[in-house]
């Protein structure tokens, strides 16, 4: 059927603002008392925070409280990619269990998000914290030089709430800058090399 000549233009109109539409990234850094979050697109910060459990709660009341706040933050804001930090454990290795029982938690949840966020649809990213400096500043910044060009390149006064809220926003910033992926602990078949 033939469509008049304004209906096709603005439908044209709609299609390119949509392929030209920047994507909604959320990077996420994870833990088990705060963990922190942004989300950006393009050169705007839409949201950034932390998703605080309680030390008075055990561990899979926590664990079920941060996988519902994470599904809740993609239902929210949709994102079309999303960066974690992995955890790296030098000193406190008592805490490790714990940290990673959370990283599996927040995978487990962006997967069950209902919006196709999976390590097999390569919109999922996985950073080291120093990847994440590097592409903010150098792998060996300061967590405060690393906030302080968070808030410039955000053009943001301050971060409200704790660093790991800057954190979440510099891992988002990293996604969307192409910083190196940490592809080390990924299975072979999902590994998609340069």
């Amino acid at each position: 059927m033939h469509q008049p000549k304004n209906e096709l233009l603005e439908l044209a109109e709609q299609f390119y603002q949509e392929e030209q539409e920047e994507p909604v990234i959320l990077g996420i850094d994870p833990a088990i008392a705060s963990i922190g979050f942004g989300v950006i697109q393009g050169d705007r910060a839409i949201d950034y925070g932390t998703i605080q459990t309680s030390a008075d709660c055990c561990d899979d009341a926590r664990l079920d409280e941060i996988y519902n706040d994470i599904i809740a933050l993609c239902k929210e804001h949709e994102p079309n990619i999303v960066g974690l930090e992995e955890p790296f454990f030098a000193q406190r290795v008592v805490a490790a269990g714990r940290v990673l029982a959370a990283y599996g938690v927040i995978k487990l949840a962006l997967r069950h998000s209902g919006i196709g966020i999976t390590e097999e649809s390569g919109k999922m990213k996985f950073f080291s914290a120093s990847s994440v400096k590097a592409t903010i500043l150098h792998g060996g910044a300061s967590k405060l030089a690393v906030k302080a060009e968070v808030l410039r390149i955000f053009g943001l006064l301050e971060i409200k709430g704790a660093d790991d809220a800057g954190d979440g926003l510099a891992i988002a910033y990293a996604v969307q800058q192409g910083a190196v992926e940490n592809k080390k602990g990924m299975p072979k078949k999902l590994r998609r090399e340069s």
